[in-house]
């Protein structure tokens, strides 16, 4: 074989590849770019312009910083100058890119340089793949996973946590933090239940579902522990405060209840534990609030009880 028959048969060959490499850029369904060591868009592929809402046109020349997110700029340059500092050859991370009209694009980008023999960097070929669908999918399932996990803790009828729930409250270390734990114990609410049905003391129930909720503060923990038991856990709340919101859920409980059309009253008593500072865990204070109801209830009910 000549000489020039071989240096044919190599341009053919070069001109095969780079005629493959053409066809797999410009065809690919992800998005890719070539990008100049300056970062400067010198050729991008249809499914990388669509992706952002330009014409490949109109993205040659354009700065990557130019549709990247402000936010993770400082990211990308960095892991891009470590490529030109002859770090790296590639790299590869999660970002977000400005669409056209202003939307959030979140993408896998993934950039390797082209260098000359000695290494000096030529150019990066980028490939981008757009993460929107499978973060839809992220974020529908997280929600999923979220209500389920809702279901499992929240009681069906008064739509408070229930004990679960509240068992899980319970290992919530505190520390010297000021907290304060609540037993709610109803009075009359067995005298409702075989007086009036079942269907009347699941009514009560649901009652107290609602009315609890409202005499503590937004953020306060309030759970159905048992039939006709009711926790609640003040954060940041000592003594007085918590003493205050026992006051006030003896009165509202203590007030009538409208059942198939008759009044009942059904009442509470309340015993409350405080931590004070001390380093004790939720689970002690919730033994020494259940002995305090003990005391109230033994004390004639429709009162609350303080542990000693």
């Amino acid at each position: 074989m000549g000489v020039m028959q071989g240096v044919g048969m190599l341009e053919r060959e070069l001109r095969t590849s780079r005629q493959m490499f053409r066809a797999s850029f410009h065809a690919a369904a992800i998005g890719k770019a070539i990008i100049s060591v300056t970062g400067l868009c010198v050729e991008v592929n249809t499914s990388f312009a669509a992706m952002l809402g330009y014409s490949t046109g109109e993205m040659v020349g354009m700065h990557f910083s130019d549709f990247t997110h402000p936010h993770d700029i400082a990211a990308d340059l960095h892991l891009f100058e470590g490529v030109m500092r002859g770090e790296r050859d590639s790299y590869q991370m999660e970002k977000r890119y400005l669409r056209r009209d202003g939307a959030i694009l979140h993408v896998l980008l993934s950039a390797t340089v082209v260098r000359e023999e000695d290494g000096t960097p030529i150019q990066f070929i980028s490939e981008i793949v757009d993460l929107s669908e499978r973060r839809r999918v992220g974020l529908e399932l997280q929600e999923a996973n979220a209500k389920l996990r809702e279901l499992v803790v929240r009681d069906h009828l008064t739509g408070l946590y229930n004990r679960r729930g509240f068992e899980e409250m319970l290992a919530t270390p505190i520390g010297t933090r000021h907290t304060s734990l609540l037993l709610v114990d109803l009075d009359n609410f067995k005298r409702i239940n075989d007086g009036l049905g079942h269907t009347a003391g699941d009514l009560v129930l649901c009652e107290v579902g609602k009315r609890l909720p409202l005499q503590v503060r937004e953020g306060d923990y309030v759970a159905r522990v048992g039939g006709d038991e009711f926790g609640v856990i003040l954060f940041d709340a000592d003594c007085t405060q918590a003493e205050a919101i026992a006051r006030r859920i003896v009165t509202e409980l203590g007030s009538a209840f409208q059942i198939k059309g008759l009044q009942a009253y059904v009442g509470a008593s309340v015993g409350i534990a405080c931590s004070s500072g001390r380093a004790v865990t939720l689970h002690e204070m919730m033994v020494q609030a259940d002995a305090a109801l003990y005391v109230a209830k033994g004390a004639g009910r429709g009162r609350w009880s303080l542990a000693a």
